[in-house]
């Protein structure tokens, strides 16, 4: 029995390695093969507030990057399927401000729900020269988001 376990978790293993060489379209039924796609630079992701319009309602999932020494961030609107249908992501924007002008490594912002938004804090610390920002984000419906900076401190000696 427990020679058959091993060869099971073999060949699962086999197949999870394997799973990065299917084309990104193939849908698995298992999982855990899926993980196994996702890039390696995510570095995190969290679920923060709920949204609710006529439209249907879910939740906001940030995924926080880590490329060249600086983290970026996407804002994603998840939508929760009804009558069995599969939860999707209906938008999903990068903070372009993160990849431009303000290269930087970030704390994960923590969400505070507003009546008509969802408020989003994080501090930052520029990758070239310590200079330290309060990030704030709103977000709104789907896709819309406005950030504001506010400069904390200067870098250097």
């Amino acid at each position: 029995m427990r020679r058959f376990r091993n060869l099971r978790l073999t060949i699962a293993g086999l197949l999870l390695a394997t799973a990065g060489m299917i084309q990104a379209e193939t849908v698995s039924d298992d999982p855990l093969a899926d993980i196994y796609k996702l890039p390696v630079w995510i570095d995190q992701v969290s679920r923060v507030c709920p949204w609710k319009s006529t439209a249907g309602e879910g939740y906001i999932r940030l995924v926080r990057t880590d490329r060249n020494s600086h983290h970026g961030l996407y804002i994603q609107w998840v939508r929760k399927g009804i009558a069995g249908a599969p939860t999707q992501a209906t938008s999903t924007v990068q903070v372009e401000e993160l990849e431009q002008r303000y290269q930087v490594r970030l704390t994960m912002p923590q969400a505070q729900l507003q009546p008509d938004s969802c408020h989003l804090t994080a501090l930052a610390e520029a990758i070239s020269n310590e200079r330290r920002y309060q990030l704030d984000f709103i977000l709104k419906g789907p896709g819309d988001y406005t950030l504001e900076v506010t400069h904390l401190l200067e870098g250097g000696l």
